[in-house]
């Protein structure tokens, strides 16, 4: 249902406002209250097609209802608005790499602040007039190092690795030598002493006779300022197994 005032009313009915009225009261017909403000009387559509077809008037159309507005639609962007995000990131990427330029350099200044400074040309001393230079006074001998004997460097045999034993000779160094073998009873008969490091244990042989025939070695060794000593045998018993067991009987004067 419509409700239009009595100004519009009266307009589509080509009347005026107090014969609208008049016309109302005669037909009974009440005021309606507006739909939008109860405050506001009116007269319903239906109300004024009885009045113009009672009293033979002919209605005006009501005019026509204003198009509805159209969505409001943004403007295009520009396109230098458009070209921001690549341009900002390309500045970050510059960024990025004159900061990196920017810590090469500083790393190579720190290299250059630690680099010793280069030293000032030395500078000329005066000229003196040079003194021949006294000769030095011979030293006095010590009676220590006149009586003393020069150090010995005996002949080696020790325990390498996997059972194998090796000779080294101070003159000659590594010998090809194998234990036990008719080789090394020969090789023996030669010395007079010579340092054993075994599995074991370790000591000093010695030779007490130089006849070959007549010698019998002896095995020592000076632990807590007092020598140990054990009879070896002659050259031709003087094997690996009778060091090794000699060795072992000095070691346990450790425990």
């Amino acid at each position: 249902m419509t409700c239009l005032s009595l100004a519009e009313g009266s307009r589509r009915l080509g009347v005026d406002p107090k014969t609208l009225r008049r016309w109302l009261s005669l037909a009974h017909l009440p005021l309606q209250s507006h739909p939008g403000d109860g405050r506001e009387k009116g007269i319903t559509s239906e109300s004024l097609q009885l009045l113009a077809r009672l009293h033979h008037r002919s209605l005006t159309p009501l005019p026509p209802e204003p198009p509805a507005p159209e969505a409001f639609a943004l403007p295009p962007l520009p396109a230098a608005l458009l070209a921001l995000p690549e341009q900002i990131g390309a500045l970050q990427a510059q960024l990025t790499a004159l900061e990196q330029q920017v810590a090469a350099l500083t790393h190579v200044v720190g290299q250059h602040a630690h680099q010793p400074a280069i030293p000032a040309a030395p500078t000329k001393p005066p000229k003196t007039v040079k003194r021949p230079p006294k000769p030095p006074a011979p030293r006095a001998r010590s009676a220590a190092s006149a009586g003393a004997k020069p150090t010995q460097v005996l002949p080696r045999v020790e325990y390498a690795r996997e059972g194998h034993y090796v000779v080294i000779c101070p003159k000659h160094g590594l010998l090809p030598l194998e234990p036990d073998a008719p080789a090394w009873f020969a090789w023996l008969a030669t010395i007079s002493s010579f340092r054993f490091v075994g599995k074991l244990g370790r000591l000093t042989a010695h030779r007490e006779l130089q006849s070959v025939s007549r010698a019998v070695w002896r095995a020592h060794r000076k632990i807590r300022n007092h020598t140990y000593n054990l009879r070896l045998g002659k050259t031709e018993h003087l094997s690996i197994a009778v060091l090794e067991q000699a060795a072992a009987a000095l070691q346990a004067h450790l425990t």
